[in-house]
């Protein structure tokens, strides 16, 4: 249970010390857009690699419309409209269309969580599903990968004359960008399934030394993202509608057609309009993780793996995050009690689980970086992950201060 039953400090809330210097990263470059509307539709309507949605969709009995969980905002609410309206015109009704939220192995999100990201009236007629992970009879053979195996994905993807991927590009952790491929594994996949791609990223995110290495950024020489490309690839009736957000949360861009064509041209349009690498690694990582990625540590790790790049070796990270949902599920816990780093790593070789390479991702950063945790998660739990629990931002600010008398640049993230 929270300590305290406030909220953690916003980074704009929190003012630095006078002497400190912040290298970075620069303020985001992604502008609002007059017309996400608009945005959308000249995507679906001009898409990359493929005929016009409404062309696509033309003849099809069965619709499946992919979307994310509430883990990651993707203002679906808005880029289903043109796309539920191009496949009215190509003569479906409501019937034959179903929404498809994609959960991986996330928790299920509530109804009242759906109606919030698509609007009441989305969710009372098209009458979104979740993805099974757990549900071996909901889910049907989708093909055998040679890395993956049995692939097996929810029955309404696997079984739709057309299945309609959607989702938000941004740098990701595991696949280089999240969106594309995902969205199908391990977007709506059996929890089988979903083990054996996330096996593909122990030695992506692992050196060979032990350390970490984010694949931010990286869709070549990233054998994960091959994995789920092929897997988009076999499915053969996939059509990609990814969009890049602006900092309000707006779309501001989109790119639609073949998934890996789409995919990759709306990673370049991202990569574009993102900050460039920091001229010079910061003494200090102060890192708040925002909305849904703030409220798990499971989340939160993601936002810690966004400061390595910006850090020198052995710079402290202060962590302002809500972590109201604790851990963020049960199965990341046991991971703590694997002993030496050493140990954890040959059990996950040998018995893979991607809540156990989480832990050991937030163990070897924390073994590598003082982390320090201004939230509302017990302290009985983050200190024997090795985390350093805080009950409020300036006094945790202070404290790190007193602790690195040597801190003279700061590096300033927000994700969410």
């Amino acid at each position: 249970m929270p300590d305290d039953p406030s909220s953690p400090a916003t980074l704009e809330g929190l003012e630095l010390p006078a002497g400190l210097r912040v290298v970075g990263p620069p303020a985001a470059q992604v502008a609002p857009v007059a017309s996400p509307l608009a945005v959308v539709a000249r995507a679906i309507d001009a898409p990359l690699g493929r005929p016009p949605l409404e062309e696509v969709a033309w003849g099809a009995r069965s619709v499946a419309v992919v979307i994310p969980d509430a883990t990651r905002p993707a203002a679906a609410g808005v880029y289903l409209l043109p796309l539920l309206s191009r496949l009215t015109r190509a003569g479906l009704d409501p019937a034959r269309i179903r929404l498809v939220v994609a959960r991986g192995i996330h928790p299920a999100t509530p109804r009242t969580e759906v109606a919030r990201m698509l609007g009441e009236e989305l969710v009372s007629v098209l009458r979104p599903i979740q993805s099974a992970p757990e549900t071996p009879e909901l889910n049907a053979l989708l093909s055998t990968d040679p890395a993956l195996g049995a692939v097996r994905v929810h029955r309404t993807v696997a079984e739709a004359d057309l299945a309609i991927l959607t989702g938000v590009v941004a740098p990701h952790h595991l696949a280089g960008y999240s969106g594309g491929p995902k969205a199908l594994v391990p977007g709506v996949a059996e929890r089988g399934t979903v083990l054996a791609a996330h096996r593909l990223t122990l030695d992506t995110l692992v050196a060979p030394d032990g350390s970490i290495r984010s694949a931010a950024g990286r869709l070549d020489d990233n054998p994960f993202y091959a994995a789920l490309l092929g897997v988009a690839r076999a499915h053969g009736r996939a059509f990609l509608l990814n969009v890049a957000l602006a900092s309000d949360g707006t779309i501001a861009a989109a790119v639609a057609g073949e998934v890996e064509a789409a995919h990759r041209a709306a990673a370049r349009a991202f990569e574009a309009a993102r900050p460039a690498a920091p001229p010079e690694p910061a003494d200090l990582g102060v890192v708040e993780a925002r909305g849904p990625r703030g409220r798990s540590l499971i989340q939160a790790h993601k936002a810690l793996l966004e400061a390595l790049a910006w850090l020198k070796p052995g710079a402290p990270v202060l962590l302002l995050a809500d972590l109201g949902d604790g851990p963020g599920h049960p199965a990341l816990l046991p991971w703590f009690e694997a002993g030496r780093l050493e140990r954890h790593l040959a059990a996950l070789r040998r018995e893979f689980h991607p809540y156990g390479l989480t832990a050991y991702s937030l163990r070897r950063i924390a073994r590598d970086h003082p982390v320090h945790v201004v939230s509302r998660m017990s302290r009985d739990l983050l200190r024997p992950m090795g985390l350093v629990p805080h009950a409020e931002a300036r006094a945790a600010l202070d404290f790190v201060l007193s602790e690195h008398p040597g801190v003279r640049t700061v590096a300033r993230l927000a994700s969410g």
